[in-house]
């Protein structure tokens, strides 16, 4: 059984309301822009899980027809069209996501996602990591490895389905004690093929 992570603490946090990992965000990205047509503005996105990203089609692009597709296909906005006016929207889970246009790659028509853990509730002897908002748009299963003060890193979960935990809770993985630093990492993936996956996230990082 690969799985490290308390079940009772996940099941807890099922529970919690959305609100409580603050005011999500959305981040647009351009896809083919005026003057850069076969480019993504920007084409590199850094955020904390529970924000969305929105691809919007250049409504006077002429370089022929774009699309968004993962490297693995963990999303896939379709077909490359013209004109897709509603766009694309994904809310990602945690994990460093690759990206192209399928028609033009070979002309550099790519770009990155960074979505790192969310960190909530933190208390002086446990803090809550969130890594997927939920929505399996990305992957519906997920790695997990932390450190401490900039060590090895350590597995604390594999391929688990459910979408955060408290780190320090019953003092699992580790005690949660002042004068430390934990990060913790996370990947997203599918239960349908666990070789289709992310990169591993940025870190969540928490100082005691």
């Amino acid at each position: 059984m690969r799985r490290y992570l308390a079940i009772g603490a996940a099941a807890t946090l099922l529970a919690i309301p959305p609100l409580a990992l603050g005011r999500a965000t959305t981040t647009t990205v351009t896809v083919g822009p005026a003057g850069h047509r076969t480019t993504f503005a920007p084409n590199t996105v850094t955020q904390a899980v529970g924000a969305s990203i929105h691809w919007y089609w250049w409504a006077d692009s002429n370089a022929g027809p774009h699309n968004v597709r993962q490297d693995d296909k963990l999303f896939y906005s379709g077909a490359a069209t013209d004109n897709n006016p509603a766009g694309y929207t994904i809310t990602p889970s945690a994990g460093r996501f690759h990206y192209y246009c399928e028609p033009h790659r070979t002309r550099g028509m790519q770009g990155t996602l960074y979505i790192r853990p969310a960190v909530f509730s933190r208390t002086a002897t446990s803090f809550g990591v969130r890594w997927s908002p939920g929505t399996n748009e990305t992957g519906n299963r997920f790695d997990v490895r932390y450190r401490v003060d900039g060590g090895a890193w350590t597995k604390w979960g594999n391929n688990v389905a459910f979408s955060a935990a408290i780190f320090g809770s019953n003092n699992r993985p580790v005690p949660v004690t002042a004068g430390h630093t934990y990060e913790v990492q996370a990947r997203s993936e599918t239960s349908t093929d666990l070789q289709k996956r992310s990169g591993w996230s940025p870190s969540a990082r928490v100082t005691t």
